[in-house]
């Protein structure tokens, strides 16, 4: 029980990771101040789609790593694994999604007293469920990676 609470503990920390590195990659929408107040230009609109991509391709990459590496250690234990990789996955993308947020921009509208021509970096958001679905998904597949190369291991 302590090695998949260890494990468990270790993908909330790669969450965390996951949260500072969607900080470092991400490029937030910017928001231009002009005399009718603060928009979002349509080039700079892509920016909100790529900060969701750049949290999901995050989350992909360090979840199947981690189930990979986790499924290897806790392979005794069998299907009892497929309930608790998705269930640290999805906090371990909860703490990713909160720690961009609180370290990120701050929404352009709380900005203080902004001039004409600044432009302010959108904060980093999800408006979606799916982002978040997408870290519990890969954390299975590389259980089921790791279950799959476990077998043919065997069969050798």
């Amino acid at each position: 029980m302590r090695r998949v609470v260890g494990w468990c503990v270790v993908m909330l920390v790669l969450g965390g990771v996951g949260g500072l590195l969607w900080l470092w990659l991400a490029e937030p929408a910017e928001w231009e101040v002009t005399t009718q107040g603060i928009i979002l230009t349509e080039d700079a609109a892509r920016g909100q789609f790529a900060v969701v991509v750049t949290f999901v391709t995050i989350g992909a990459v360090l979840c199947v790593l981690w189930g990979w590496a986790a499924g290897r250690s806790l392979r005794e234990l069998g299907w009892v694994l497929v309930p608790v990789f998705a269930s640290a996955a999805a906090l371990a993308s909860l703490a990713a999604w909160q720690v961009g947020v609180r370290l990120g921009p701050s929404d352009p509208r709380e900005a203080v007293d902004p001039a004409i021509g600044d432009r302010l970096s959108a904060s980093l958001e999800i408006d979606a469920v799916a982002p978040f679905l997408v870290w519990p998904m890969f954390a299975l597949i590389g259980l089921l990676l790791s279950a799959w190369l476990d077998r043919s291991e065997q069969d050798t």
